[in-house]
């Protein structure tokens, strides 16, 4: 969310006017494609609950966007930068369905590179649950053996951390939100994502996958009637913050349905050198949930100590690789605690991909050349829609 006043949350589940939704309404939206979102998808409202749309394009489309939105009887509520991806976005509301399929037409021929969509909340792909199984499943000596031979920087989209957690005082972590003067959430999530990629324990318990190696954590998660979101647009502005500071590795722990705006945010932090690594999502149904299903992103399912999909893990064609997510023993916000869902297996992938830099490898194709020759086939085939190319497996530290 994004701290508008009067900004809420829409549950969406079969076809309703497009121009309003209370948060927790059991109303349901289909848009220009005539299709009705699935039950689990959220669209944020602004001020007296209209459904709000974002275009992401390039700085030259932007007066063409806005000219195409109002003359289709739309509104703009607020434009951003993003500066770092040079892209533009375009936040507005529209009074129907009609407004609404008018304003992507007139982009679409006015605007081609620019991408209207839903203002969609993603949320953590995160599931529930209880061993130090992980480390030994992928192929370290031992939990917090490998640190990196040299420091690479690891960016990471996701909710708030806590970096005062005992697992992350000694990383070196930078933090900020993009979500001030909001409803904060809780910071499990983003303190387990946080630990698991950077954390610091001699014990092991507790100790991240890429040891030594510097994190960014941006979070633009914020909570409103008990339910947790990020929108397309703070989504968007992470990317964008990251690549600004010249990262090129970034964890995206998060979850939702398909986006043509995000979509356009990810082929341009693509564009730039980002490699993103994104978890499959906890819907049990047979498509991968975005970011990770965008063909610049590394799509990463979750499986158990007995090398078993775990059971709410999306699936499809998109899946890439699997990693341990079930029975995580992972920093809480504070102690620690065992957790289950993509959300914990996609930054081991992460830190795998940040050895690989650590040694000189910076390419996506070349990362996903290097993670595939290490995995351990899983399920039929060399690959499949279950388990991608299969359990990833460190080659060294």
């Amino acid at each position: 969310m994004l701290g508008l006043p009067g900004a809420g949350l829409a549950q969406y589940g079969p076809p309703s006017p497009i121009g309003g939704g209370l948060a927790g309404s059991s109303e349901i939206a289909s848009f220009g494609d005539g299709s009705a979102e699935p039950p689990a998808t959220r669209v944020q409202t602004a001020g007296g609950g209209a459904y709000e749309y974002v275009v992401v394009g390039p700085q030259g489309d932007s007066d063409a966007v806005r000219r195409a939105i109002e003359a289709a009887g739309g509104t703009v509520l607020r434009t951003g930068t993003l500066s770092a991806l040079g892209e533009v976005t375009t936040v507005s509301t529209f009074p129907s369905q009609a407004s609404y399929d008018r304003a992507r037409a007139l982009i679409a021929q006015q605007a081609p590179r620019s991408s209207l969509a839903p203002q969609h909340l993603y949320r953590f792909a995160a599931g529930a649950g209880p061993r130090l199984y992980a480390p030994g499943l992928i192929g370290d000596p031992a939990p917090g053996r490998c640190r990196l031979t040299r420091p690479v920087t690891i960016g990471m989209i996701d909710g708030p951390v806590n970096p005062d957690h005992p697992a992350l005082r000694r990383a070196d972590v930078t933090y900020e939100t993009l979500v001030p003067g909001t409803l904060v959430p809780g910071a499990d999530h983003g303190t387990a994502v946080a630990a698991l990629l950077v954390g610091e324990d001699d014990g092991g318990a507790l100790a991240g996958f890429a040891r030594g190696a510097r994190l960014y954590a941006v979070s633009v998660f914020s909570e409103r009637d008990d339910l947790e979101g990020a929108s397309v647009e703070r989504v968007a502005q992470g990317i964008d913050r990251l690549v600004a500071h010249g990262i090129r590795l970034i964890n995206l722990s998060l979850a939702g349905p398909e986006n043509a705006a995000l979509g356009r945010a990810i082929s341009a932090a693509a564009a730039r050198g980002a490699v993103m690594i994104a978890a499959s999502g906890n819907d049990r149904r047979p498509h991968v949930a975005w970011p990770a299903a965008a063909p610049e992103v590394i799509a990463v399912t979750a499986v158990d100590a007995a090398r078993r999909r775990f059971f709410l893990a999306n699936t499809g064609a998109e899946l890439e690789f699997a990693a341990p997510g079930v029975d995580i023993y992972a920093a809480r916000e504070r102690g620690a605690g065992y957790m289950s869902g993509t959300s914990f297996a996609a930054p081991i992938v992460t830190a795998l991909a940040a050895r690989q830099m650590a040694h000189g490898v910076r390419s996506i194709g070349a990362i996903r050349q290097a993670l595939q020759r290490g995995a351990q086939t899983l399920g039929p085939g060399q690959r499949n829609t279950d388990f991608g190319w299969g359990l990833v497996r460190a080659d060294g530290c």
